[in-house]
């Protein structure tokens, strides 16, 4: 298999990459993320910590992954805006019916955030 390095629309992108595995009622486990703390600030409310400046904020994306996949479907996840004063990102995942709910045991949220390092 050959990879293909992407070729991002701004300049300087890293894509930081975050696996959050869910438990229902409590912080979810963080299975990728280096530098990065994960907690639970509420019912389906999460709250990325960055241990060091990421750079300027572009964007984020938010998949599901579950055992059983059909227990997600309808899930969404909407962000906060970035807080570059506490270098945090929060956000909330809402289920099929619009309400916050968390991810609970084998369910799965993969984040990527981006930024660049530079703000032009």
């Amino acid at each position: 298999m050959q990879f293909y390095s992407p070729k991002p629309s701004a300049a300087e992108e890293r894509n930081y990459k975050v696996r959050l595995l869910g438990v229902d009622g409590a912080n979810p486990t963080k299975e990728l993320g280096q530098g990065i703390t994960a907690s639970r600030t509420g019912e389906g409310a999460y709250r990325l910590v960055f241990a060091t400046n990421p750079g300027t904020f572009v964007g984020w994306s938010c998949n599901f992954g579950a055992a059983t996949p059909a227990d997600l479907k309808g899930y969404t996840a909407v962000r906060d805006t970035w807080d570059a004063t506490n270098l945090r990102l929060d956000f909330v995942i809402y289920d099929s019916t619009f309400t916050a709910a968390d991810i609970i045991a084998n369910q799965y949220a993969d984040v990527v955030v981006t930024f660049k390092e530079t703000s032009a």
